[in-house]
């Protein structure tokens, strides 16, 4: 736990939560060798969390960029009303 901890400001018991968090989570296993513990990363498991991960940046991807469209385009929209009035008058 200490070279996991070492380039980061994290206190050995810090590491060990998130460590705990990523077994739960199956994407890393730790295995203990006398007074260390081995932390080893799941790669099939990472592979199918970034996999979730990536659909989901292009769920929310696509509909961030019709929302961005819509409100881009809404200003003329609704000036188009107001411009018609002063038109008519």
């Amino acid at each position: 736990m200490g070279e996991i901890a070492r380039p980061y400001e994290m206190s050995l018991a810090a590491v060990s939560k998130h460590v705990q968090v990523l077994e739960r989570a199956e994407l890393v296993e730790r295995q203990r060798r006398g007074q260390f513990q081995i932390v080893r990363l799941k790669p099939q498991n990472l592979r199918a969390a970034q996999d979730w991960l990536a659909f989901y940046e292009n769920f929310w991807s696509a509909r961030l960029d019709r929302l961005q469209t819509m409100l881009e385009t809404q200003p003329e929209q609704a000036a188009e009303p107001a411009q018609r009035e002063d038109q008519d008058a």
